[in-house]
């Protein structure tokens, strides 16, 4: 993970292939939810809706965004400044916000991004419902790719509260691995999720064409799978049990990066 963060974003060893080294930056520069987007229309690939984005807060219209959306930025990791309103409330927080309200509280709690952030821009898109009505904060199933194929799932669940986010990770056909991951509660097992075959067969899809190691962010719905976000950098490596840095080092491994 750290030679991929100073070959893929800090400019050591460009690839002497022209074309790889642009194919090289060109997949790195996925993690940007903009040009993520992009990407995720032109492969035909189930996405949130979209309803605006904005290089500014100023520019995001509060007065026609529905009752339940997402707002966030669109260059950042861990959740970071993701808010998500549920009507009269953010689910993240629990705070009670009134839709008359909505825009104040949002310049409060992204206005310091905004600011700091350079290249920031702000997306106000659909809250997705989990398939299952028990999740009010739909749940991450995070599948780990390389050579062209899915082989790690990983779910996180993040309406405990009391405990934070809860994670379980599956090998591709759904056995569940014993502690994988020292970060977050360890979660219970729970049966294949409804429209499995869909987010392999979607997973799959990415990994063919991208070809190298990468974590993909999906949801799962009651209408099928959506599409969330690219992370290359999957917890910068750090806090994995042995049994976690064995299977991804394995991996990575495996199938080296083609650029």
């Amino acid at each position: 993970m750290e030679d991929r963060l100073q070959r893929w974003y800090r400019g050591k060893a460009s690839h002497p292939d022209p074309d790889l080294q642009e194919r090289r930056l060109f997949v790195a520069g996925l993690v940007n939810k903009s040009r993520m987007h992009s990407y995720a229309e032109q492969m035909n690939l189930p996405l949130p809706k979209r309803y605006a984005e904005g290089r500014s807060l100023d520019d995001l219209d509060f007065s026609t965004l529905p009752d339940r959306v997402v707002i966030k930025p669109n260059n950042l990791s861990n959740n970071k400044g993701v808010l998500l309103f549920d009507r009269e409330r953010e689910a993240f927080s629990g705070d009670d916000v009134p839709i008359s309200e909505r825009r104040a509280y949002v310049t409060r709690r992204l206005g310091p991004l905004e600011l700091s952030t350079r290249g920031t821009t702000f997306i106000a898109e659909e809250f997705i419902q989990d398939f299952d009505d028990r999740f009010a904060i739909p749940r991450d199933f995070k599948v780990f790719v390389a050579g062209g194929r899915a082989h790690v799932v990983q779910v996180v669940d993040r309406n405990a509260k009391k405990v934070g986010c809860r994670h379980r990770f599956y090998s591709r056909d759904w056995v569940a691995f014993s502690e994988f991951q020292k970060t977050n509660a360890h979660g219970n097992r729970v049966a294949k999720p409804r429209h499995y075959r869909e987010l392999l067969s979607l997973s799959d899809k990415i990994a063919h064409d991208i070809q190298c190691f990468m974590r993909l962010d999906f949801y799962i719905t009651k209408r099928g799978v959506v599409f969330g976000e690219f992370t290359s950098y999957p917890n910068a490596g750090n806090k994995f049990t042995p049994l976690g840095s064995h299977v991804l080092c394995d991996l990575m491994d495996r199938f080296p990066d083609p650029f």
